[in-house]
């Protein structure tokens, strides 16, 4: 992980909005990698179950398609914001639980990213964080977000219709685009 770049830094200030009092974004750190890639992993494990390679080739895949990933993503979006998404323990502790990467170096926001892990999909926290993106947009005057959802995945691109995202025309033929103006 050492090899990975770092993270932006000095980048503006998260957009004023007010996220459920349970969840926090915080910039992600070199030091997150490890739970970055852990996430990464469990977001594609499904494509790997059945599959007949050793356990050690399929982490050292996962482990290449992240470094893959990561470095793509702080090229083509070197200002974006890459944020852990931490939710606080009944102790008092934060716990992080996902990744929120967005992009808002023009008027036309681009969600790159939101991914949980396991246990807390499907409990309202991505649909929160979606509607914290539409506020912050909407504040900050924003003229659209934007985002991209491979085409196999139903259930995100319902959860992104319930939330108001339309299909726009897509440059991929393994993902759709969808689009929401405040």
């Amino acid at each position: 992980m050492r090899d990975l770049a770092a993270f932006p830094t000095g980048l503006p200030a998260a957009p004023k909005a007010c996220l459920p009092e349970n969840l926090r974004l915080r910039l992600a750190r070199r030091v997150d990698l490890p739970f970055l890639l852990a996430l990464y992993g469990s977001v594609r494990a499904p494509e790997l179950q059945g599959c007949s390679w050793p356990q050690c080739r399929q982490e050292a895949f996962i482990t290449d398609q992240f470094r893959l990933q990561h470095t793509h993503y702080l090229r083509a979006y070197s200002t974006a914001d890459y944020w852990v998404v931490d939710r606080i323990e009944p102790d008092g502790a934060w716990v992080s639980i996902g990744r929120l990467s967005l992009d808002r170096s023009s008027r036309d926001w681009h969600l790159i990213e939101l991914s949980l892990v396991a246990i807390e999909r499907g409990r309202g926290r991505g649909t929160a964080l979606i509607r914290w993106v539409q506020r912050a947009g909407a504040v900050a005057s924003a003229d659209s977000v934007g985002l991209h959802v491979a085409r196999d995945n139903p259930g995100a691109i319902r959860l992104y219709a319930r939330m108001g995202f339309r299909r726009v025309p897509s440059h991929f033929s393994t993902h759709a685009r969808l689009c929401w103006t405040p």
